[in-house]
């Protein structure tokens, strides 16, 4: 089984968004995705999808994208970006996927042989943190500390890869953990998958490859070419 990773999709089937207005590489994205995503993804494969994944502001809305997504090839892992305004709380997500698709939120799922742990993660400023931001940022930590305590939980053994699905650079803009890296390399994560980056300067600034203990990939969808990027095999 491949491990692939994809996020930022930003659908928006039901009431379309032209997303070119933000720069050209967007144009006909959608289908661009799927083309790309059915040639290298099988339906065996996991793919985990670290949020902003629609831009529907309803889960009425939300439904044609889930159709969509749930007509590719592979096994989906989803957690919530800044963007998913439907996602109102992980047990009420839960409900309405399809059979090809799972979703995490501050706990874990095991697919295969892969355990998939995901929280909403926070924003981390430039500059020193404002009383709200700082609120944020511990609500973030405390949603991870629990998604990899649920993700340990469902672990077989401790070779079993353990990822974690987490939407905003868990390092910030100057490449300076933020407080969850400790939690990453404590437990031992195989693998932190996030989004959220959308110039090339953000890109070329970006924390990739193998960190400390654990391994980071950035795969916001113009990032990697809206392709899935394989990040790994069992």
């Amino acid at each position: 089984m491949n491990i692939w990773g994809i996020s930022d999709l930003h659908l928006s089937l039901a009431r379309p968004d032209a997303r070119e207005r933000f720069a050209g590489r967007w144009r006909d994205h959608v289908p661009r995705i799927e083309s790309q995503w059915r040639e290298v993804v099988r339906p065996e494969d996991l793919v985990l999808l670290p949020g902003d994944l629609s831009m529907a502001r309803n889960h009425r809305d939300l439904q044609p994208d889930l159709k969509w997504l749930d007509q590719l090839p592979g096994l989906k892992v989803l957690s919530p970006g800044n963007h998913d305004r439907w996602w109102n709380g992980v047990e009420k997500v839960r409900p309405m996927l399809r059979r090809t698709m799972s979703a995490v939120d501050g706990d874990a799922v095991r697919v295969g042989g892969v355990v998939v742990a995901g929280a909403r993660a926070a924003d981390l400023p430039r500059n020193q943190p404002t009383p709200s931001e700082s609120a944020a940022i511990d609500r973030a930590f405390a949603a991870a500390e629990a998604a990899i305590e649920a993700g340990l939980k469902l672990r077989t053994n401790a070779r079993e890869p353990l990822y974690i699905l987490w939407h905003h650079p868990p390092f910030d803009h100057f490449g300076r953990p933020g407080p969850w890296i400790e939690l990453f390399e404590r437990h031992e994560v195989s693998a932190c998958v996030y989004g959220h980056l959308h110039t090339q300067d953000q890109w070329s600034r970006a924390v990739q490859g193998l960190r400390g203990k654990v391994r980071y990939h950035c795969v916001a969808a113009d990032a990697v070419g809206f392709r899935p990027l394989r990040i790994g095999t069992v």
